[in-house]
């Protein structure tokens, strides 16, 4: 069985899962956004639910820096693995699917204490609350936020782990190369 193909495969539809839609957010239980991996590269995640078909303004929006990099060390270990034989291609194929599956898994775990950060700022600049008070309110609508991972996440997370166990199998169940048998001379 080729591993490395099959390891390959998987890599490429890890990076098909940046098609899909990766999470949805919602706030005590309404859709308010969701977002494809490409979207969250890009910084235009788009409304969801009620707000749908609205006009939001996404400037204050920034592109996803650890789901970018998720993207290019996948798209870097495939790519590796086809300009490299043997052990060294099995090899690309771990690296890039173990890094891609942890930066995927991070990026998404990581989203939910972004926006309590940010709605935590958003609430002290607003100087209409004391300080306690304003903690209170953004520790209210934090708990009331939810981030729930979506088909492109859990399919770029499984094929990038894929992908890595492939390459396991394919080191493991690679030959040896053989030696010539030097002949002592005397």
């Amino acid at each position: 069985m080729d591993f490395l193909l099959l390891g390959r495969v998987a890599k490429g539809a890890a990076l098909l899962g940046f098609l899909l839609p990766w999470v949805t957010v919602s706030c005590s239980g309404t859709e308010i956004l969701s977002a494809t991996g490409v979207q969250l590269m890009s910084g235009d995640p788009q409304p969801a639910g009620p707000l749908a078909g609205q006009d939001v303004n996404n400037e204050d929006t920034e592109p996803a820096l650890l789901v970018i990099a998720a993207c290019a060390l996948l798209a870097l270990g495939l790519v590796a693995s086809f300009f490299t034989k043997g052990r060294v291609a099995a090899a690309a194929l771990i690296i890039g699917g173990l890094g891609g599956a942890g930066l995927t898994y991070y990026s998404v775990e990581n989203m939910q204490g972004e926006l309590t950060r940010q709605i935590s700022e958003n609430q002290s600049a607003g100087g209409l609350l004391s300080a306690r008070d304003a903690r209170q309110m953004s520790e209210a609508v934090a708990g009331a936020i939810r981030v729930e991972k979506e088909e492109g996440y859990w399919l770029t997370l499984g094929a990038a782990l894929l992908a890595a166990a492939l390459g396991l199998l394919a080191i493991a169940s690679a030959r040896p190369r053989e030696r010539p048998i030097r002949q002592n001379r005397r």
